[in-house]
């Protein structure tokens, strides 16, 4: 085969696996992907790696001849034991190495005399078995063989960005992909989610391009209009029911988390007292005394404050959301607030019961809740 037709063939494998596999693709092991492919016809002088390495190809060619050692599984042995450390320092550069090289082997079978794969074997394999749907090196069948992997390998190119499930998930906006693809990745980016939803209690369509906040019984909480909703298949369980929704990443996310002991102290006491510099989300569970308060029925099935009996539990709540529950007094419990911080943001300050106290963004990184 021509050079062309191997590394559009090599490229076309290096694209295929990213989009299937989900590995992040880059210039040096795309190009060392390319580059051996080209390689196993070291043992032809005239071929465009033998003529610098003739030292090395006219000796082979000599001794075993072309489309023998170097087109075997003996020589995708030896050049996986030369490139083997490659495997704890860059893993994805050695399988680069490694597919390339089989490319080219993958291709050649195609060729009209096939490749001696098993040698020192004389049996040659081929494909497909039938002579006249075999490639002549040069021919006008290969001409058109070499314009569908360019016209393939252009539309794998986005794909391979994107992942199989990636690019799935845009085309079918299937919002099981998009909670999946939140709940592996959660805490490292923010994310917002592109959403067309039906409200479950008034019926009303929303579309918007929501933060997400986190997940919330196989669902996840966006905040919609300044308040938090969650949104999943259970009509019974979430307040917005998915039509169509796509997950978006985007900038890398700081979290930065203090604890709060609230033993003895009322939500009141919380919210009149917490100063910072930036929003804040609250999150924790507090025991509280049932007997001494007057229970706030729940209309929405997901709230930021969800009390039941004795325990009253915090889930991405805003100062605000607690205006019905200022007066519970906790028996127990902590309340965790959390700073989501995006690069070039200010440092924290926390002004807490008239002292200050700074949080230092690395020091006291605690993650998603």
């Amino acid at each position: 085969m021509l050079a062309a037709t191997h590394a559009g063939f090599a490229t076309a494998l290096y694209l295929g696996g990213a989009a299937v596999f989900e590995y992040p693709t880059d210039p040096v092991s795309w190009s060392l992907a390319v580059f051996f492919s080209f390689m196993p016809d070291i043992d032809i002088p005239t071929s465009k790696v033998g003529r610098p390495l003739f030292f090395i190809s006219v000796p082979l060619e000599k001794r075993f001849g072309h489309r023998t050692i170097t087109h075997s599984i003996i020589g995708v042995a030896i050049l996986a034991a030369l490139a083997a450390p490659l495997v704890f320092f860059y893993p994805l550069c050695f399988w680069s190495v490694v597919g390339g090289y089989w490319s080219h082997i993958q291709i050649d079978m195609a060729n009209i005399r096939g490749v001696d794969l098993f040698w020192p074997s004389p049996i040659r394999v081929v494909m497909p078995g039938k002579m006249k749907y075999r490639l002549e090196v040069g021919s006008k069948a290969e001409m058109i063989v070499l314009c569908a992997l360019l016209v393939f390998c252009a539309g794998l190119y986005p794909l391979s960005g994107l992942g199989l499930r990636g690019g799935l998930h845009q085309l079918l906006k299937d919002f099981d992909i998009a909670y999946d693809e939140f709940v592996e990745v959660q805490g490292l980016n923010w994310h917002t989610l592109e959403l067309k939803a039906i409200d479950n209690l008034t019926l009303e369509h929303i579309e918007c391009n929501c933060p997400v906040l986190g997940a919330w019984q196989s669902g996840l909480i966006i905040e919609h209009d300044g308040k938090a909703r969650s949104v999943g298949k259970s009509q019974i369980q979430h307040n917005l029911y998915p039509v169509d929704a796509v997950l978006i990443e985007g900038e890398p996310l700081r979290v930065i988390s203090q604890r709060m002991d609230m033993k003895g102290r009322s939500l009141r006491w919380l919210v009149e007292n917490l100063k910072a510099n930036h929003g804040y989300y609250l999150l924790g569970e507090l025991y509280v005394d049932a007997d001494k308060v007057v229970n706030v029925s729940q209309i929405e099935t997901y709230h930021p404050v969800i009390w039941s009996g004795d325990k009253v539990r915090l889930h991405y709540a805003k100062a605000e959301d607690l205006r019905e529950y200022l007066n519970l007094t906790a028996i127990r419990g902590e309340v965790v607030v959390q700073f989501w911080l995006k690069p070039g943001d200010r440092v924290v300050e926390l002004n807490f019961a008239g002292e200050t106290e700074k949080a230092s963004t690395p020091a006291v990184l605690e993650g998603m809740f």
